[in-house]
Formats: structure tokens, C-alpha cells, sequence
């Protein structure tokens, strides 16, 4: 009897998890009156998924990645894994090949640097920086060339994605100009740098 009474108690123990004060559309910046706590019972493994009432700091100001609904358990794989764009920012999309990307191994989050070869292939051929340091917004892959993932691997299922196809980076209005006069005008690569400036 002692033992049901404690597998009893602890499973009808209620938790905190955050939910949605209001319908939220994707895209959304979630803000401390968008959230609210609530207790509930539920199993383990749907738990786990939820974010809880502790994160309510962390989860204010991030973006959603998929509509909320009101009274909505929120769940990690709602949060956008993008930076939020600031006052004054911009987001600029330029195509890349994995060979002039470091391989197509850019995410959401990094920050890069972009250069423009100029002339490409002649004596006058000049390579410059165009973008000294950025932040990676969205990766976006072309899917027409989508690779089965048949060995259950986590590098086969990046590369079923298929291959990194367009970057859209965080750029100001200035750099947006400079960005498009060299996309237009050369050959752009780019470079991962790493998290803090050296």
C-alpha cells in the first residue's frame, strides 16, 4: 500500500509550464504579457517537449517559429531559432554554393563574413570584404536535390535536407546597398568567423 500511495502521489504531482496568454501568428516576439504559468499533470516524455515555468525569462523576446494558440502549452520546437531582427535592421537573402560556404555547414545564428571577387579569372581580379562580420538569419536549401537518408545517421539526415542554397543575413540599411552591389556585380564567398570578434 506504501508504495502505490507514492507512485500515486508522484505521478498526480502537477508541474509548470509556460502558456500563451493570446493567439500568437509565427513570427511573433513573444513578450512577458504573451506568457503565463500554469500547472499541469502530464507524462514525463510531454514534459520534456514543454517549456517550463523556470525559462519564463529566457523565452521572453524570442520569436515563434509556429502560431500559438490561446491557453497553449508552449513547446520548445515552437521557439524560432532565429536572431530577432532590431530597430533599424534588415534581413537580405544572397544565394551561395557549399563550395564558396564552407561547405553549406552555416546555421541560424553564426556569424560570417563576406567577401566579392571581382573580375573573376582576369589580371584586374580583386577580391574585397564586403561584410567584415554578419549574423546568419535564416539557411535555406534546395530541396530539388534532397539526399534519402537510408544509414539512420544524423550526417544523413543534414544531408537530406539538401544542399545550402540561399543565406538571409542581419544586415543595416548601408550594408544592405553594399551587400547588393556586390552580389550583382561578383562572386561572393563567405567565411565562418567565430562567436566573439578577435
Amino acid at each position: 500500500m506504501a508504495g502505490s500511495l507514492t507512485f500515486w502521489v508522484a505521478s498526480s504531482e502537477s508541474r509548470g509550464v509556460l502558456v500563451a496568454t493570446r493567439d500568437l501568428p509565427a513570427g511573433a516576439t513573444l513578450g512577458a504579457s504573451d506568457l503565463a504559468i500554469a500547472r499541469v499533470r502530464v507524462d514525463d516524455s510531454i514534459y520534456q517537449s514543454a517549456l517550463p515555468s523556470g525559462e519564463l525569462e529566457d523565452v521572453a523576446g524570442r520569436q515563434l517559429a509556429k502560431p500559438a494558440l490561446t491557453h497553449q502549452m508552449l513547446v520548445r520546437a515552437q521557439l524560432s531559432t532565429r536572431p530577432a531582427l532590431e530597430p533599424g535592421q534588415l534581413a537580405m537573402t544572397i544565394p551561395i554554393r557549399p563550395e564558396t560556404a564552407v561547405g553549406g555547414r552555416i546555421q541560424a545564428g553564426d556569424a560570417v563574413r563576406v567577401l566579392v571577387t571581382t573580375n573573376k579569372g582576369k589580371p584586374e581580379s580583386r577580391t574585397a570584404v564586403v561584410l567584415p562580420r554578419a549574423t546568419v538569419y535564416e539557411v535555406g536549401r534546395d530541396d530539388r536535390q534532397t539526399v534519402v537518408n537510408t544509414s539512420g545517421s544524423t550526417e544523413g539526415e543534414r544531408r537530406a535536407q539538401g544542399p545550402a542554397a540561399w543565406l538571409t543575413l542581419i544586415v543595416s540599411p548601408d550594408q544592405s546597398l553594399a551587400l547588393s552591389d556586390a552580389r550583382w556585380n561578383g562572386d561572393l564567398d563567405v567565411a565562418l568567423l567565430p562567436p566573439t570578434a578577435t
